[in-house]
Protein backbone atom coordinates (compact mmCIF):
# COMPACT_ATOMS: atom_id res chain seq x y z
CA UNK A 1 0.00 0.00 0.00
CA UNK A 2 2.53 2.46 0.77
CA UNK A 3 5.00 1.74 -2.32
CA UNK A 4 1.79 1.83 -4.08
CA UNK A 5 1.18 5.83 -2.52
CA UNK A 6 4.98 6.62 -3.18
CA UNK A 7 4.68 5.28 -6.83
CA UNK A 8 1.79 7.90 -7.24
CA UNK A 9 3.61 10.92 -5.77
CA UNK A 10 6.55 10.13 -7.98
CA UNK A 11 4.44 10.18 -10.93
CA UNK A 12 3.22 12.82 -9.55
CA UNK A 13 6.03 15.08 -9.37
CA UNK A 14 7.56 13.75 -12.49
CA UNK A 15 4.64 14.56 -14.46
CA UNK A 16 4.37 18.81 -12.90
CA UNK A 17 8.23 18.45 -13.80
CA UNK A 18 7.73 17.82 -17.34
CA UNK A 19 4.90 20.24 -17.43
CA UNK A 20 8.05 22.87 -15.88
CA UNK A 21 10.69 21.81 -18.44
CA UNK A 22 7.91 21.85 -21.88
CA UNK A 23 6.63 24.76 -21.07
CA UNK A 24 9.88 26.27 -20.72
CA UNK A 25 11.11 24.86 -23.91
CA UNK A 26 7.91 25.97 -25.95
CA UNK A 27 9.13 29.55 -24.26
CA UNK A 28 12.61 29.14 -26.36
CA UNK A 29 10.52 28.87 -29.60
CA UNK A 30 9.77 32.20 -30.57
CA UNK A 31 7.13 31.39 -33.42
CA UNK A 32 4.99 29.64 -30.15
CA UNK A 33 4.43 32.87 -28.53
CA UNK A 34 2.10 35.55 -29.51
CA UNK A 35 3.21 39.19 -29.40
CA UNK A 36 0.56 39.99 -25.61
CA UNK A 37 0.71 36.85 -23.97
CA UNK A 38 -0.17 33.10 -24.69
CA UNK A 39 1.87 30.89 -26.71
CA UNK A 40 1.29 27.13 -27.44
CA UNK A 41 1.95 25.45 -24.39
CA UNK A 42 3.57 22.19 -24.29
CA UNK A 43 3.31 21.29 -21.39
CA UNK A 44 -0.35 20.66 -21.45
CA UNK A 45 0.27 17.53 -23.15
CA UNK A 46 1.95 16.28 -20.01
CA UNK A 47 -0.80 17.11 -18.00
CA UNK A 48 -3.87 15.63 -20.19
CA UNK A 49 -1.54 12.36 -19.80
CA UNK A 50 -1.23 12.63 -16.43
CA UNK A 51 -5.30 12.97 -16.36
CA UNK A 52 -5.99 10.10 -17.67
CA UNK A 53 -2.90 7.77 -16.08
CA UNK A 54 -3.25 8.71 -12.68
CA UNK A 55 -7.35 10.35 -12.63
CA UNK A 56 -8.99 13.47 -12.83
CA UNK A 57 -7.86 14.36 -8.63
CA UNK A 58 -4.58 13.84 -9.43
CA UNK A 59 -4.44 15.08 -12.88
CA UNK A 60 -6.05 18.42 -10.93
CA UNK A 61 -3.50 18.12 -7.95
CA UNK A 62 -0.32 17.93 -11.32
CA UNK A 63 -2.03 20.76 -12.59
CA UNK A 64 -2.33 22.99 -9.26
CA UNK A 65 1.91 21.67 -8.65
CA UNK A 66 2.98 22.82 -12.26
CA UNK A 67 1.58 26.24 -11.77
CA UNK A 68 3.10 26.91 -8.22
CA UNK A 69 6.39 25.44 -9.78
CA UNK A 70 5.72 27.83 -12.85
CA UNK A 71 4.86 30.85 -10.19
CA UNK A 72 8.35 29.86 -8.65
CA UNK A 73 10.12 29.91 -11.50
CA UNK A 74 8.59 33.32 -12.84
CA UNK A 75 6.80 31.69 -15.53
CA UNK A 76 2.99 32.64 -14.28
CA UNK A 77 4.05 36.09 -12.50
CA UNK A 78 1.67 38.52 -15.05
CA UNK A 79 -1.43 40.00 -13.93
CA UNK A 80 -3.81 42.88 -13.11
CA UNK A 81 -6.04 41.52 -10.82
CA UNK A 82 -6.70 38.20 -8.81
CA UNK A 83 -9.41 37.30 -10.98
CA UNK A 84 -7.59 37.64 -14.29
CA UNK A 85 -5.00 35.63 -12.71
CA UNK A 86 -7.04 32.94 -12.14
CA UNK A 87 -8.49 32.98 -15.34
CA UNK A 88 -5.17 33.32 -16.72
CA UNK A 89 -3.62 30.76 -14.96
CA UNK A 90 -5.50 28.60 -12.31
CA UNK A 91 -8.17 28.14 -14.20
CA UNK A 92 -7.17 26.20 -17.18
CA UNK A 93 -4.54 23.77 -15.20
CA UNK A 94 -7.47 22.68 -12.90
CA UNK A 95 -10.04 22.19 -16.08
CA UNK A 96 -7.57 20.95 -18.04
CA UNK A 97 -6.11 18.01 -15.20
CA UNK A 98 -10.02 17.23 -14.86
CA UNK A 99 -9.66 15.37 -18.45
CA UNK A 100 -10.29 12.12 -17.41
CA UNK A 101 -13.71 12.83 -15.94
CA UNK A 102 -14.27 12.46 -19.60
CA UNK A 103 -13.76 8.58 -19.92
CA UNK A 104 -11.26 7.03 -22.33
CA UNK A 105 -12.54 3.76 -23.04
CA UNK A 106 -10.75 4.16 -26.43
CA UNK A 107 -8.33 6.76 -27.57
CA UNK A 108 -11.51 8.82 -28.93
CA UNK A 109 -12.63 8.88 -25.73
CA UNK A 110 -9.22 10.68 -24.75
CA UNK A 111 -9.49 12.82 -27.76
CA UNK A 112 -12.87 14.00 -26.16
CA UNK A 113 -11.27 14.89 -22.72
CA UNK A 114 -8.37 16.76 -24.44
CA UNK A 115 -11.23 18.75 -26.20
CA UNK A 116 -13.21 19.37 -23.58
CA UNK A 117 -10.64 20.36 -21.36
CA UNK A 118 -9.28 22.86 -24.47
CA UNK A 119 -12.49 24.03 -24.65
CA UNK A 120 -13.11 25.27 -21.23
CA UNK A 121 -9.10 26.37 -20.88
CA UNK A 122 -10.41 28.58 -24.06
CA UNK A 123 -13.58 30.03 -22.55
CA UNK A 124 -11.67 30.74 -19.96
CA UNK A 125 -9.02 33.03 -21.15
CA UNK A 126 -11.59 34.69 -23.46
CA UNK A 127 -13.01 35.74 -20.68
CA UNK A 128 -10.10 36.90 -19.20
CA UNK A 129 -9.49 38.83 -22.38
CA UNK A 130 -12.65 40.26 -23.01
CA UNK A 131 -12.85 42.10 -18.76
CA UNK A 132 -8.89 42.58 -18.55
CA UNK A 133 -6.59 42.56 -21.92
CA UNK A 134 -9.06 44.17 -24.38
CA UNK A 135 -8.03 46.44 -27.08
CA UNK A 136 -7.07 50.45 -26.49
CA UNK A 137 -10.34 52.28 -27.47
CA UNK A 138 -12.79 49.60 -26.12
CA UNK A 139 -14.51 48.98 -23.02
CA UNK A 140 -14.36 45.87 -20.71
CA UNK A 141 -17.13 43.45 -21.81
CA UNK A 142 -17.52 45.69 -24.74
CA UNK A 143 -18.31 43.85 -28.37
CA UNK A 144 -15.16 44.80 -29.25
CA UNK A 145 -13.41 43.52 -26.82
CA UNK A 146 -15.31 39.90 -27.40
CA UNK A 147 -14.40 39.99 -31.04
CA UNK A 148 -10.91 40.68 -29.93
CA UNK A 149 -10.31 38.45 -27.26
CA UNK A 150 -12.29 34.77 -29.19
CA UNK A 151 -10.12 35.74 -32.57
CA UNK A 152 -6.46 36.60 -30.01
CA UNK A 153 -7.16 33.13 -28.05
CA UNK A 154 -8.64 31.24 -30.89
CA UNK A 155 -5.22 30.43 -32.93
CA UNK A 156 -3.33 29.39 -29.83
CA UNK A 157 -5.37 27.34 -28.09
CA UNK A 158 -6.28 25.92 -31.16
CA UNK A 159 -2.51 25.32 -32.18
CA UNK A 160 -2.23 23.85 -28.44
CA UNK A 161 -5.32 21.46 -28.95
CA UNK A 162 -3.97 20.05 -32.11
CA UNK A 163 -0.77 19.40 -30.22
CA UNK A 164 -2.33 17.95 -27.49
CA UNK A 165 -4.42 15.67 -29.37
CA UNK A 166 -1.43 14.14 -31.08
CA UNK A 167 1.06 13.77 -28.48
CA UNK A 168 -1.04 12.63 -25.89
CA UNK A 169 -2.80 9.43 -27.38
CA UNK A 170 1.37 8.44 -28.20
CA UNK A 171 2.58 9.44 -24.62
CA UNK A 172 -0.59 7.15 -23.14
CA UNK A 173 0.40 4.10 -26.00
CA UNK A 174 4.04 3.70 -24.61
CA UNK A 175 2.46 4.01 -21.77
CA UNK A 176 0.96 1.01 -21.29
CA UNK A 177 3.35 -0.29 -23.29
CA UNK A 178 5.75 0.06 -20.37
CA UNK A 179 3.39 -1.38 -18.38
CA UNK A 180 3.49 1.37 -15.69
CA UNK A 181 -0.18 0.78 -14.66
CA UNK A 182 -2.30 1.94 -17.09
CA UNK A 183 -5.27 3.71 -17.92
CA UNK A 184 -5.21 4.12 -13.79
CA UNK A 185 -3.18 3.93 -10.63
CA UNK A 186 -6.07 4.90 -8.40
Amino acid sequence: MKNDQNRILAYMALYAALCVVLQYAAQLIPFLQMPNGGSIELGYAALFTASYHLGWKKGIAVGLLWWLLGFLFGFNAYYVSPMQYFLDYLAPVVVCGAAALVPAKNEKGILAGVGAGMLLKYASTVLSGVYFWFPEGSAAGSSAAWIYSLGYNAWYNLATMIVCMILVPLMIQRLRKSGVGFPSVK
